[in-house]
């Protein structure tokens, strides 16, 4: 997720193309992260003992994390938890970055800084960002006094990251009492507190969610592609009735809707949320009764 959100600033601030921005994204695909820039990022090492490791290990069959501990420069405490994020989706897209020489190290961290500060991100909110806290990081998008709207946010977001695809991004949403879209798939839940959780969208950008979710292509957006939305509707409605139940909560899922060119209007406001998947844009529709 954080290589979808500092990835799309750069585009947009136009330090990097889109074909940049593409070539990085294949290569996080494929690569993992050197010790060395994590070391370096987590302030572990300096810069000038990283490049001093990465030359030795050049000219040795040694693990990195073998020839740091050697020279003192980390213990094996310290090797242990640069491993466990290795695989961290910040640190991958930062090295992809640099290995396609798209930008410098100083470079990068001048745009991490500005990321930060032209987006108001709190430290905390950057933090979560970067670790893909979800939960940490949805109070900057998602502005709602009853907290129960972020959790059910954030549930459909790791679903998305779970089922669908975990290259996604958000924009902030809003309260709104009407949205009308080509394409909508939702369903509504009745019991202890009426609401609904959907998609919409206004062009094919939905068959992200329809083609992620049923691990197949749609040429286009048809009942079956929306019906493939529906039933990923199905499935976070399912957990979130789960959840629920835990607290003595109880609802009920009734059969998904599959709408074209229609509107969906509510006496209350309900919650949109911009979902961005593989760059594609669609809008989360959530609302939660009383």
């Amino acid at each position: 997720m954080f290589s979808q959100f500092f990835g799309t600033y750069l585009k947009k601030s136009g330090k990097i193309t889109a074909e940049q921005l593409s070539a990085c994204m294949d290569y996080i695909r494929t690569n993992r992260v050197q010790l060395g820039l994590i070391a370096e990022k987590e302030g572990l090492l300096t810069r000038q003992q990283a490049t001093e490791l990465n030359y030795m290990q050049m000219h040795s069959d040694t693990k990195f994390g073998v020839l740091a501990i050697e020279k003192g420069y980390l213990t094996e405490a310290d090797v242990n938890y640069l491993l466990d994020k290795q695989d961290t989706p910040f640190f991958i897209f930062v090295q992809a970055l640099e290995v396609n020489e798209v930008m410098t190290k100083e470079e990068i961290d001048e745009a991490l800084d500005n990321f930060q500060k032209d987006n108001n991100y709190s430290d905390e909110v950057f933090e979560a960002l970067k670790y893909e806290d979800i939960d940490g990081f949805l109070p900057a998008f998602v502005q709602a006094e009853d907290s129960r709207y972020r959790d059910f946010i954030g549930l459909a977001l790791r679903n998305i990251v779970r089922f669908v695809s975990s290259y996604v991004h958000i924009e902030s949403g809003e309260f709104v009492s009407s949205i009308t879209a080509k394409y909508i798939a939702c369903q509504h839940t009745v019991g202890d507190h009426d609401g609904f959780l959907g998609f919409c969208c206004d062009t094919d950008d939905i068959l992200a969610i329809a083609d992620g979710y049923a691990k197949e292509e749609f040429d286009a957006v048809d009942e079956d592609a929306l019906d493939a939305v529906a039933e990923f509707t199905n499935c976070v409605n399912g957990l979130h009735a789960v959840e629920l139940s835990y607290n003595d909560i109880n609802i009920d899922m009734l059969p998904p809707e599959l709408l074209f060119d229609e509107t969906i209007e509510d006496s209350e406001q309900f919650y949109a949320l911009p979902v961005f998947i593989e760059n594609k844009k669609s809008t989360l529709i959530v609302k939660i009764g009383n």
